[in-house]
């Protein structure tokens, strides 16, 4: 078994108003084995349609370049690329997120090109079963949940590659808990 644990970041604005709904600029991954092992890494960004142009928020928050995202592929084509390397593995592969967001994220632009993601078969909701776990009433994010485990929380947040790799981490140290 094949673990995915990944990570996008989307476009976002500091205002209320949102001209549309949030797209996909970057998908960061991680796949570990049944042992706990990191095997390989995926990290794309993503040229959104309806707001190709970044927010100044969105950049100052995430970091991410626009020269980064005018030079990128557009969706379906990084989630080709995706699906190319998850099956590379040869096994199957469960995809792991923090929260409910990036699948809906991932489905929305899948659904607005018209893209079939029915390979991704499997998702665990890792914030869902790690505060479930920990008995939490009130949800935690996830930096809150690595400090909490004395886990150091490496790289830049907001990005999709560094948060992909320290959620692996508290993946891996309950690596026998999660149901899947």
């Amino acid at each position: 078994m094949i673990f995915i644990i990944f990570d996008l970041e989307a476009t976002c604005w500091k205002d209320t108003f949102v001209p549309h709904r949030q797209e996909v600029i970057e998908v960061g991954a991680y796949s570990v084995n049944s042992f706990g092992e990191f095997l390989d890494t995926f990290q794309k960004f993503v040229k959104p349609v309806k707001s190709p142009v970044l927010s100044s928020y969105c950049r100052s928050l995430t970091g991410i370049d626009q020269r980064d995202i005018d030079k990128s592929a557009r969706f379906d084509v990084v989630m080709d690329q995706m699906q190319d390397w998850v099956f590379h593995f040869e096994s199957e592969f469960v995809f792991c997120s923090w929260g409910k967001k990036d699948m809906s994220l991932l489905s929305a632009d899948a659904k607005d090109l018209k893209l079939d993601l029915s390979w991704i078969t499997h998702h665990i909701d890792l914030k869902e079963q790690y505060n479930e776990m920990k008995g939490n009433n009130k949800p935690l994010g996830l930096a809150r949940s690595l400090e909490m485990e004395k886990i150091d929380f490496e790289g830049n947040a907001h990005r999709a590659l560094p948060d992909a790799f320290n959620l692996s981490k508290l993946f891996i140290k309950y690596l026998d808990h999660w149901r899947y």
